[in-house]
């Protein structure tokens, strides 16, 4: 019995290599491919919006600048290795031009969208921006770095 087992394994192991040994063992999936991710972006804001229905909050709208200013400057977090706030976002020049009177951000990286929401709201400064009720519109980025993290920005906005 012992060598029957060997050799079934010995067989099932030169399938898998033979059949272009991309799977090592059953169970695995590939590594998500890095860049920009709208279904984690999506995500993120989804669990951001259903805390602050829980908390008696309007949903954030989605603003397409913000979302835009929030993808490119998580590519920039991803491109540096550097974890930090946009302060261009905040300027006096960047609340004119998108006509509000009040912006937050949350910056962060996890392995996981879902730990990153957690580790959100476990920060008080992070989940004071979530539960901000003068802040209604959004713009939420996620994207993979090739070493695997999730960078995600936050921003938020109310406008003027």
């Amino acid at each position: 019995m012992r060598i029957s087992v060997r050799w079934t394994t010995a067989v099932l192991t030169a399938l898998l290599l033979g059949a272009g040994g991309a799977t090592a063992y059953a169970g695995t999936s590939p590594s998500p491919t890095p860049g920009y991710s709208a279904t984690g972006s999506w995500q993120l804001l989804a669990e951001v919006n259903q805390h602050r229905r829980a908390m008696g909050l309007r949903a954030l709208a989605v603003d397409s600048r913000l979302a835009g200013i929030a993808r490119n400057w998580a590519e920039h977090m991803v491109a540096t290795g550097t974890l930090a706030h946009n302060d261009a976002f905040f300027s006096t020049s960047s609340h004119r031009a998108l006509g509000m009177r009040a912006l937050g951000e949350n910056v962060g990286w996890n392995y996981s969208v879902s730990a990153q929401g957690d580790a959100f709201l476990h920060s008080p400064g992070h989940r004071a921006n979530i539960e901000n009720g003068s802040f209604t519109v959004a713009g939420f980025a996620v994207v993979r770095g090739p070493d695997g993290r999730i960078w995600s920005v936050e921003d938020f906005g109310a406008p003027a």
